[in-house]
């Protein structure tokens, strides 16, 4: 996990190491051309190129991803309104 983490800095943050010492002045920004969470694995080339239609993808899986969580939620929330495990009220 180490070794991940250390190449996604290299490639999102700014180096605050100068050839003069440490520059305060670029710790913790981002580089300009770099977009959060995108790191360049596309092996099978499904990275759309049009900016928008990047966009409509990305908020589609946001969406997706809250959906997910709320339910999760229910789930939780279930369990606890009737102390039965969610495999128990689906038969299981």
């Amino acid at each position: 996990i180490g070794i991940a983490e250390a190449y996604r800095i290299q490639i999102g943050w700014v180096d605050p190491r100068t050839s003069s010492g440490f520059d305060s002045a670029s710790q913790f920004r981002l580089r300009d051309d770099y977009a959060p969470g995108d790191l360049g694995f596309d092996p099978l080339g499904l990275k759309p190129t049009d900016p928008e239609e990047l966009e409509a993808l990305q908020l589609k899986e946001l969406n997706n991803g809250r959906l997910a969580m709320i339910a999760a939620a229910a789930f939780l929330a279930q369990e606890t309104v009737n102390g039965m495990p969610i495999l128990e009220n689906l038969g299981y």
